[in-house]
C-alpha cells in the first residue's frame, strides 16, 4: 500500500513538496464544504498549487497517529473534491471556527500531539480570550493607551465603572461576531438602561436602581461564559452611525508581521456593534476616513497609529501568550479625536469579502507557508 492513497489522481504530490494541513471543523454532517466555505478552501489551495504547496483540509476525528496518516480532502484542477490519506504535514495551520467544536476533548488532544511533532509546524493553535488579550496589552503598552479600561465582571466592578463612565460594554470573554454583548448607560438621576446585541428594535431596558440593574444583567448572563466590562469609547460616526476599523494582519515571506488589508464595518441604526450579522455593512476605508475627518494631517496620523498598533500587538501577543501566531484580525476603533484603541483581537478572523484584501491574504499565507517549510528543512 502506498504511503497516501487517494480515490483519484492528483496534480500536486504531498510526499515531493511543502504539505499544509488546514484543521477544519463541521455542524453538520457534509463531508465536504459548501457555499462560502468552499469558495474559500478552493482558493487555498489552487493558490497553494500555484507555489509548490500540497494544501488539505481535514477533521480532528480523522488523524490515524499509530499510522501517521491525515485523511482529509483537497481538489484537482478542475475543481472536483478529492478525499485521501496523506503523510504528517509540513504546517497545520489550526482554522476550526467554532469554540464549540475547539473545546472538544479530540480536538485538544490533536493539538498537543502536533505541537509534540517535532516535524510539525503548529500556529493559530487556538482561539484568544478577551481579558487575557487586554492583560497583555494593557499591561505593557500603559503610556500608549491603546484599549479601553476593561475589568473582570462583578458587582463590585459594575458599579466601580457605573460611577466614573456614563456607558460601559459587557462582553464574554469568549465570544465572537458580537454576540452577547449589553451595553449599560448611566442616566444620572433616572437610573439605568441596559440593550443587547440581537435586539432588532435596538430596545433599551429602563432599570431605576443599580440593584435592578445588576439582576437583570446576572440572569442574562452564562455560568459557563464569564464577561468582562469595558469602557465605552466616544467612536467617531459616518452619517450618524458609529464604526470601526476591520484590520487583518498577517507575517509575510520573511515572518514579519504586515498589514493585509484594513475595511470598515458601519454599524445599523440603533445597533451598539457594526458586526455584519447584527446588521453592519462594509465600506471602504479610505473613503470613510476622508469624509469623517476630512483632514490630510489627521488621516495620516490615523495611519501612522495603525501601522504602529499592527506591528506592535501581534508580536507582544506572541510573547506574552507563549503562541504561534501567523494571522490576526483586529476591531480597532476611532473615536472623535482620531485616536486609535484596540476593541478585539482574533485569531480565527472570519473571511473579508473585499476582493483586494481577501487576494492579499491568501498571497502572504502561501509566502509564509514557503518560509516555514524552507526554514524547517534548513532546520532538518
Amino acid at each position: 500500500m502506498s504511503k497516501y492513497n487517494t480515490g483519484a489522481a492528483i496534480d500536486s504530490d504531498p510526499q515531493n513538496n511543502p504539505s499544509i494541513g488546514i484543521l477544519t471543523g463541521r455542524l453538520t454532517t457534509n463531508y465536504y464544504p459548501k457555499g462560502k466555505k468552499a469558495r474559500l478552501f478552493k482558493e487555498m489551495i489552487t493558490y497553494g498549487r500555484e507555489r509548490g504547496l500540497f494544501i488539505f483540509y481535514f477533521y480532528p476525528e480523522d488523524v490515524n497517529w499509530e499510522n501517521k496518516i491525515f485523511k482529509g480532502f483537497t481538489c484537482n484542477k478542475e475543481g472536483r473534491w478529492i478525499t485521501g490519506c496523506y503523510p504528517l504535514p509540513d504546517i497545520v495551520y489550526n482554522r476550526i471556527v467554532y469554540r464549540t467544536i475547539e473545546t472538544r476533548e479530540e480536538v485538544a488532544i490533536l493539538l498537543k500531539r502536533c505541537e509534540k511533532e517535532k516535524h510539525i509546524f503548529l500556529f493559530n493553535s487556538r482561539f484568544l480570550d478577551k481579558w487575557e488579550v487586554y492583560q497583555a496589552i494593557a499591561r505593557h503598552t500603559a503610556e500608549l493607551q491603546l484599549t479601553p479600561e476593561t475589568a473582570l465582571f462583578s458587582e463590585k466592578n459594575l458599579k466601580n465603572f457605573l460611577s466614573r463612565h456614563s456607558e460601559i460594554y459587557l462582553k464574554p470573554r469568549n465570544g465572537s461576531r458580537g454576540k452577547g454583548i449589553i451595553k449599560v448607560k448611566h442616566r444620572g438621576n433616572h437610573g439605568f438602561s441596559y440593550t443587547r446585541t440581537g435586539s432588532s428594535s435596538g430596545k433599551w431596558v429602563a432599570c431605576s436602581t443599580f440593584n435592578d440593574l445588576y439582576k437583570k444583567i446576572k440572569n442574562k448572563i452564562p455560568p459557563q461564559n464569564p464577561y468582562i466590562i469595558q469602557k465605552a469609547i466616544n467612536l467617531a460616526t459616518y452619517n450618524g452611525k458609529i464604526f470601526d476599523l476591520r484590520t487583518l494582519v498577517q507575517k509575510d515571506g520573511t515572518g514579519y508581521w504586515t498589514i493585509s488589508g484594513v475595511a470598515v464595518r458601519i454599524a445599523a441604526e440603533n445597533r451598539i456593534v457594526t458586526h455584519i450579522p447584527n446588521g453592519g455593512r462594509a465600506a471602504p476605508y479610505g473613503r470613510v476616513i476622508k469624509h469623517v475627518f476630512n483632514s490630510e494631517e489627521k488621516t495620516k496620523n490615523i495611519n501612522m497609529q495603525l501601522e504602529n498598533i499592527c506591528t506592535l500587538v501581534p508580536v507582544l501577543l506572541e510573547k506574552k501568550l507563549g503562541l504561534n501566531l501567523a494571522v490576526l484580525s483586529m476591531d480597532i476603533g476611532i473615536d472623535a479625536a482620531g485616536k486609535l484603541w484596540i476593541i478585539e483581537v482574533n485569531s480565527k478572523p472570519a473571511s473579508f469579502d473585499e476582493n483586494d484584501i481577501r487576494q492579499r491574504h491568501l498571497q502572504l499565507l502561501m509566502d509564509y507557508f514557503s518560509f516555514v517549510a524552507q526554514k524547517n528543512k534548513t532546520k532538518d
